[in-house]
């Protein structure tokens, strides 16, 4: 008879890891303050910019101007870190969308739906590096928009490391494991 053996077959149904349900919530009025403190920091750290050019770079999200350009920047890193993050975020009925940002909303809901290998004592961890990636990333907007390459740069490198982190958590444990001996133990045979 000639064929290849296939060995068990295992069915898609019991391969579906059964999932739970966890949920961050980022207030966005501390992610606003967190970018108006530090780019008042980064103003009183440089001595040669002037008064004008300080009023400026210094964002202020109270006012009209510059908190409508920080909350457009956040959202925009919202939106970037919930397409990457389409695997672990539960299915939502949208029916409808629009690009205006309202002060009615008041926080972002990450509503996640993991492996039950998913470590609850991350979930702290995961909303902090959420608040970090949308403040980083934001910072990086807002300094790129002014020619601080450098300042801008330097944001966008560690907001694209935090959204490789907050992907590899909401993904998981790795269910490969490594054999301790990956090729046996070694015997001479005379």
């Amino acid at each position: 008879m000639t064929g290849h053996y296939v060995g068990p077959v295992i069915l898609a149904d019991e391969m579906e890891a059964k999932l739970k349900q966890r949920l961050v919530t980022i207030d966005k009025e501390s992610v606003y303050g967190d970018i108006d403190k530090i780019t008042s920091k980064h103003v009183d750290a440089r001595e040669d910019m002037g008064v004008r050019s300080g009023n400026a770079v210094s964002s202020d999200s109270t006012e009209d101007v510059d908190g409508a350009v920080i909350a457009r920047y956040v959202e925009l890193r919202n939106a970037k870190l919930r397409m990457r993050l389409q695997h672990a975020l539960r299915d939502e009925e949208v029916y409808a969308a629009t690009d205006e940002i309202t002060l009615d909303d008041k926080h972002y809901y990450y509503a996640f739906e993991v492996t039950q290998e998913f470590h609850d004592n991350t979930l702290r961890p995961l909303a902090e590096y959420i608040h970090n990636y949308l403040l980083f990333g934001a910072l990086a907007d807002w300094y790129d928009q002014f020619g601080y390459d450098k300042l801008s740069e330097a944001y966008a490198k560690r907001a694209d490391s935090l959204e490789d982190k907050i992907d590899s958590i909401t993904r998981g444990p790795s269910i490969v494991k490594k054999p301790l001996q990956p090729f046996g133990p070694a015997e001479r045979i005379y």
